[in-house]
């Protein structure tokens, strides 16, 4: 049997494997990247150690991008799932309180009706007003036991209610943060995945417009080596406020990996989301970036974007594979423009 020494000295040297391993990879140990090493570290993952051990086989660099998205795929949905367990038992726990107060009642109530009949079974035409308030009082007493119950059952059901409604809404906060990016604060890759297949559906049986935007930094790559991942994870966050902005309320917009974003729009033509997506790509290219450690100004930043629009048939595959087609034309076409599939590439003013 371990002792707690043993723990201790166990769980050291994972953290310790763990800063090692993101010192080689170049990733800042933040909480939520220490956790996803941490875990690879102890080898108790065996899906995050599968796709670690792979990337790093075939020599893949493993930074700070990456490995949030290994946390976002990895250890929030374990949170997730952590979460729903735990409500679960807290909700169990709470119904099992409910139907013993409601069985008691429902004692209480038999309880009541036997009293009544054994105290009504002596009456007749000849008791005694004596016999009489013996039995109004038995009934009486029963009445006062039965009503006492009633608002302890009362009271309970309300607090249970209260009780359920803050379980329900700590669910809610864990599956938000499980769908969503925790760099940027928009949509990540599985709610991404959800939303396309449910809009799809929703364009099939009712016949109406949809458009996939994907859009992708130009030279992220390139800025992010000069400058470093910091100064590139704000880069991530300039672009997917200017996305939150250019978007409609009705739209989806999501990081689909990396530095590539996407947007969902049902319910507008390719020509209005072509529309869309240049005031997208222009109020990125409009934003002057500055690095915040030092104010030094580091010019601007522009965006490549592809629009797909739904074809009876279509599922999430085919409209992803049309706007990354697009995607792809409006990079070979000089970058920093939109590409749907009906357009020919344009020349664009590039970014000073």
């Amino acid at each position: 049997m371990s002792t707690y020494t043993d723990d201790i000295a166990v769980a050291t040297e994972w953290s310790m494997k763990a800063v090692a391993l993101m010192t080689a990879q170049n990733v800042v140990p933040v909480p939520a990247n220490y956790e996803v090493w941490f875990r690879y570290a102890s080898g108790q993952a065996a899906d995050l150690n599968e796709e670690i051990d792979k990337r790093l086989r075939e020599g893949t660099a493993i930074d700070e991008q990456v490995t949030s998205e290994l946390h976002q795929k990895y250890v929030a949905q374990t949170s997730l799932a952590d979460a729903a367990l735990e409500t679960g038992d807290k909700l169990g726990s709470e119904i099992d309180k409910i139907m013993a107060l409601v069985q008691s009642a429902t004692g209480n109530n038999s309880a009541l009706g036997s009293s009544v009949r054994a105290a009504s079974e002596g009456l007749t035409n000849k008791s005694s007003p004596t016999d009489v308030r013996r039995v109004v009082e038995a009934i009486m007493s029963a009445s006062v036991e039965m009503e006492s119950r009633s608002r302890e059952l009362e009271e309970r059901l309300t607090e249970t209610k209260s009780e359920l409604s803050a379980l329900q809404t700590n669910l809610t906060k864990a599956r938000s943060e499980a769908r969503t990016d925790g760099l940027t604060g928009v949509n990540n890759r599985k709610a991404f995945d959800e939303l396309l297949a449910q809009e799809i559906a929703r364009a099939a049986a009712n016949n109406s417009p949809l458009c996939l935007m994907m859009g992708d930094i130009d030279h992220f790559k390139a800025f992010n080596d000069t400058w470093g991942h910091r100064t590139g994870d704000q880069v991530l966050r300039l672009v997917a406020s200017c996305l939150k902005g250019g978007a409609r309320e009705e739209d989806y917009v999501a990081r689909y990996g990396g530095e590539e974003f996407a947007v969902i729009m049902p319910g507008i033509s390719p020509e209005r989301a072509e529309q869309a997506a240049n005031a997208i790509r222009e109020a990125v290219q409009a934003r002057e970036l500055i690095k915040r450690s030092t104010a030094e100004t580091l010019g601007r930043v522009t965006m490549s974007l592809g629009i797909s629009s739904h074809r009876p048939g279509d599922n999430s595959g085919s409209l992803i594979e049309r706007a990354d087609s697009c995607l792809y034309t409006a990079k070979r076409s000089g970058r920093n423009c939109v590409i749907t599939e009906t357009s020919q590439p344009t020349a664009v003013a590039k970014a000073s």
